[in-house]
């Protein structure tokens, strides 16, 4: 049967902006915020991720840059390689599967260095990576899966990682868990096939259904790895736009039209078809399905929640 998950990134709460998040992330009033997002995912999501208010990269960059944090250049002690919100999960005693999203050290390293790879400080990244898996994997009871989120590979023609690169980020991510990788182009997946420690390549089908004819299942098999199909657009601009431009409207003043626009545009049929398709298609190579992307750039947490509402409806209708 496959597994419900999300990417990780939702809505912040009105009157909430990323700068008093920053400011504020190790309150108890941060805290109560995480709890109260992390829940309502729980509530329709089976793996649900912690709730990434944060930026992707400055979250843990941050952290690895500090002389403070380091046993050595951009390599993280494990004591301080902690995310502060799977801490909060943790407290909460949660007894059900988790999702843990890290940031990929490819898109770590790119966004702090450019695409000249040096090796030393690329394995220093990657090992850090790697420690806030492990600190997250002891806090929690059950982890289903830990996804590297690496959006520059593939996307980014700069980007060209040699296979000696390859094999070196992600070396250390050798865990009893599912590894993801959520590549936000599927055009880079014949690279990874042969890295031992990705169990799950991330396709977003949602948005554009043709990306699932790239994948060979052949090989993907071959290779004996899983998919995690994207089968709920998150491109909210789109979404609200063609709502607006079908009714002359402007859903993105009024929270009660943009969930009307997801509603109808995202709506459970739809969702339903896409996991039928991508059955179809993969079989037992499908293991986890949810939204294409994260849901930061939404108008609303209400917003967020009626997407994932929907995917849990069309998955309870296509198992009933």
């Amino acid at each position: 049967m496959v597994i419900f998950d999300d990417i990780g990134s939702f809505p912040l709460p009105n009157g909430i902006d990323r700068k008093w998040v920053e400011e504020n992330y190790t309150t108890p009033e941060y805290e109560e915020m995480v709890r109260r997002a992390f829940l309502m995912k729980a509530s329709v999501v089976e793996c649900p991720n912690y709730p990434q208010f944060r930026d992707m990269v400055a979250q843990f960059m941050n952290k690895i840059k500090n002389p403070e944090m380091q046993d050595d250049a951009y390599l993280i002690a494990k004591e301080f390689a902690v995310i502060e919100e799977v801490e909060v999960i943790a407290k909460m005693n949660y007894p059900d599967s988790v999702r843990i999203c890290v940031t990929g050290p490819f898109e770590l390293y790119y966004r702090e260095f450019g695409p000249v790879i040096y090796e030393d400080v690329l394995g220093n990244i990657a090992l850090s990576v790697s420690r806030f898996v492990e600190n997250s994997i002891e806090m929690l009871d059950d982890v289903c899966s830990i996804s590297l989120d690496e959006p520059s590979l593939g996307l980014n023609p700069e980007l060209q990682p040699s296979n000696s690169h390859i094999e070196l980020a992600y070396e250390p991510m050798k865990f009893d868990v599912d590894v993801q990788i959520h590549l936000h182009s599927p055009l880079y997946y014949t690279s990874l096939l042969n890295v031992e420690n990705i169990d799950v390549f991330g396709v977003e089908a949602a948005k554009d259904e043709k990306a699932l004819e790239i994948i060979d299942v052949e090989e993907v098999e071959s290779a004996e790895k899983k998919l995690r199909i994207g089968i709920a657009r998150t491109d909210i601009d789109s979404i609200i736009a063609e709502f607006n431009q079908k009714y002359r409207v402007n859903a993105w003043s009024d929270e009660e039209l943009a969930i009307k626009a997801i509603d109808e545009i995202e709506n459970v049929e739809i969702i339903k078809n896409r996991l039928e398709r991508a059955e179809k298609m993969f079989g037992e190579l499908l293991k986890y399905v949810g939204p294409d992307c994260g849901l930061f750039s939404f108008p609303s947490q209400r917003c967020a929640m009626k997407l994932l509402e929907n995917i849990a409806k069309a998955l309870e209708e296509v198992r009933g």
